[in-house]
């Protein structure tokens, strides 16, 4: 993510100047998000008020995760798993939580992924294999023999990737958003090593230390699952904005070469549109994850 990136460059630079405390994380956040930030606390206090059964946690390799689950278990029903990118939060997926048509066609969860917000913000799972280990439970709150449609964010697109790899028997569909695919198109920047040193880290909000470490990690991560992709048997859809710094649309052409065993790979080239696809195109992203529920 360039802009935060460039938030990291700059506080590398003023890493041995004076600050009086750790700085809040939505100074890092690009325009996009800083404002659906009200919103979407606004839209999660709703959506708690409305069903306060709905947050939940679970406890894997002694680490507690939170998520929300709206679900009708006595109706044979989909389950849609919407996974945020580095940074994020559950709430980030509220529009789509929130929106009556999904609701109505499938269970819906959202969490926040290890490392941030209540599932032990701060505290970096490092690894692919190992964050989809700890959000497989839940894939257990699936109906036998339902469609499971995993949503990802940036990161957390390469990540659903990898959870298909692992679990591909318990995964049906991967709707992927401005997805990082293909390791050679990653490079890392000499401030992202500087910010990952103290006391730089003394200084950057928990959050960002985390997102830094995840990136650092993510062409080595995106190397290892290389001869892993034939595993990916499931329907795919991958949404990537014309105008995104951070991937390319040759991103494109790299999961339609890799994905080969995959029924069908549809590349939504999205026009005037950024990296922040779940804020911006809230339109074409959700057509996205309807088609995944109509289809066969």
């Amino acid at each position: 993510m360039t802009a935060l990136l460039r938030c990291l460059s700059a506080l590398a630079a003023l890493a041995f100047l004076t600050l009086p405390a750790r700085a809040d994380v939505m100074t890092f956040m690009p325009k996009e998000i800083r404002d659906a930030e009200q919103p979407s606390i606004d839209g999660a206090a709703r959506l708690l008020a409305a069903r306060p059964d709905a947050l939940r946690q679970y406890t894997v390799d002694g680490r507690s995760i939170r998520y929300v689950e709206l679900a009708q278990p006595e109706t044979a029903r989909p389950l849609v798993i919407f996974v945020h990118g580095s940074p994020g939060l559950w709430r980030t997926w509220v529009p789509y939580l929130n929106d009556p048509d999904l609701q109505a066609k499938a269970d819906l969860i959202a969490m926040d992924r290890p490392g941030f917000g209540d599932s032990g913000s701060g505290d970096a799972v490092l690894g692919f294999a190992a964050q989809a280990r700890m959000l497989a439970p839940l894939l257990d709150r699936a109906q036998p023999g339902q469609r499971v449609v995993l949503v990802g964010h940036a990161l957390a697109g390469a990540l659903i990737a990898r959870m298909a790899m692992a679990y591909p028997d318990r995964i049906t569909d991967l709707v992927m958003t401005a997805a990082p695919l293909d390791p050679n198109l990653q490079q890392e920047s000499w401030f992202q090593y500087l910010a990952d040193l103290a006391p730089v880290t003394w200084l950057l909000p928990r959050e960002i230390v985390v997102f830094n470490r995840e990136y650092l990690r993510l062409a080595e991560e995106l190397r290892e699952m290389q001869p892993l992709w034939p595993k990916v048997g499931q329907r795919v859809s991958l949404l990537l904005g014309t105008d995104d710094a951070e991937v390319p649309l040759a991103t494109g052409r790299f999961a339609r070469q890799v994905l080969s065993s995959a029924p069908a790979v549809n590349v939504i080239e999205l026009p005037v549109t950024n990296h922040f696809i779940p804020w911006t195109r809230f339109g074409p992203l959700k057509t996205a994850i309807l088609g995944h529920l109509d289809g066969p």
